[in-house]
């Protein structure tokens, strides 16, 4: 059964791995104006990987070198290893969505479907890992791994 079929069967809940704890994607709440840096640690280079955002399910935005993004998507292959967003929600706080996507042709970027999941590790108060897993293929979650910072 594919991580797909599981979160179906758990209508989208995590489901438990091996003793970790997998979702589609994590909520984090931030404040009006909050840095978050992002730190690519590795991806697998079968595979275009990549990370999306939203915040407040895109009432907020988010925003990267003067741009204002309502869900902006950040490639391994594209974004610095280091950067850095300022996060601007509907109200004072809000809830920032990330899921990781991956790009297998030219054409079509996929997320949430086949064996796609993250593990969300907190290593300190504001500091995470997340290990992704793309949907194709067995289920692997060193297909990208980064660190969030909430500043």
């Amino acid at each position: 059964m594919s991580l797909a079929e599981m979160f179906i069967k758990n209508k989208g809940e995590a489901i438990n791995i091996n003793g970790s704890l997998v979702v589609m994607s994590h909520r984090l709440e931030v404040n009006t104006g909050q840095d978050v840096k992002i730190e690519f640690i590795r991806t697998k280079n079968d595979f275009r990987q990549g990370i999306e955002f939203s915040l407040d399910k895109r009432k907020g935005y988010i925003e990267v070198n003067n741009q204002k993004l309502n869900s902006p998507v950040f490639w391994v292959d594209t974004a610095p290893s280091t950067f850095i967003f300022k996060c601007f929600p509907k109200k004072e706080t809000g809830q920032l969505n990330l899921w990781n996507i991956w790009q297998y042709n030219d054409d079509r970027v996929d997320a949430w479907i086949g064996n796609a999941g993250i593990i969300a590790e907190q290593e300190d108060e504001g500091i995470f890992i997340f290990r992704c897993s793309n949907g194709i293929g067995d289920i692997d979650f060193d297909d990208l791994v980064f660190r969030l910072i909430l500043l």
